[in-house]
């Protein structure tokens, strides 16, 4: 299976640079209002990464703080050039950064488990709850997320495994 250990990343204007050294522990779509604002889009994608797993190899982070749709308290990070935003982190004792995976040089991996917040979601913008996990608000855990993303990342190692064996046979 490849956990993308080693995966690099940065701001727009390539002052912030970064490397991961372990593989994530979470990917999901937010579609709460901060996550929207902050992307200027219609949701946000954070990959949960360990805090010692992330190297920043060169720039300058600044910070800010603000509160999220749950009410926590969010500490955002980003380039103090560009004002792309690198990661946010909460104060809750989780040694956890929630990347900004769009900040990754090589995105085409990311395979997000659920759809955050889907009550805050873009009236035009299409969920399929048959096929996609939702929440209206938050899960019931931050467990549940790490597990969603270990259950898909085994299963997505399995079919991977399955295909090499059928290559394989005449």
């Amino acid at each position: 299976m490849n956990t993308h250990m080693g995966s690099t990343g940065g701001c727009q204007c390539g002052q912030v640079r970064y490397r991961l050294s372990d593989a994530p522990k979470a990917l999901y779509v937010c579609h709460c209002l901060h996550c929207q604002k902050q992307s200027s889009s219609a949701f946000g994608m954070s990959m949960w990464v360990h805090r010692d797993a992330v190297e920043f190899t060169s720039g300058k982070l600044s910070f800010w703080s603000t509160r999220g749709d749950s009410g926590a308290e969010k500490i955002c990070a980003f380039c103090d050039t560009c004002g792309t935003r690198i990661y946010h982190a909460t104060d809750d004792g989780m040694d956890i950064l929630s990347i900004k995976a769009g900040s990754l040089d090589d995105s085409t991996w990311l395979r997000p488990t659920c759809h955050l917040w889907i009550k805050r979601k873009q009236a035009w913008l299409r969920v399929n709850p048959d096929h996609d996990t939702c929440y209206d608000t938050e899960p019931p855990s931050d467990e549940e997320l790490m597990r969603q993303w270990t259950a898909a990342r085994t299963q997505a190692g399995a079919k991977r495994a399955q295909c090499s064996d059928m290559s394989g046979k005449d």
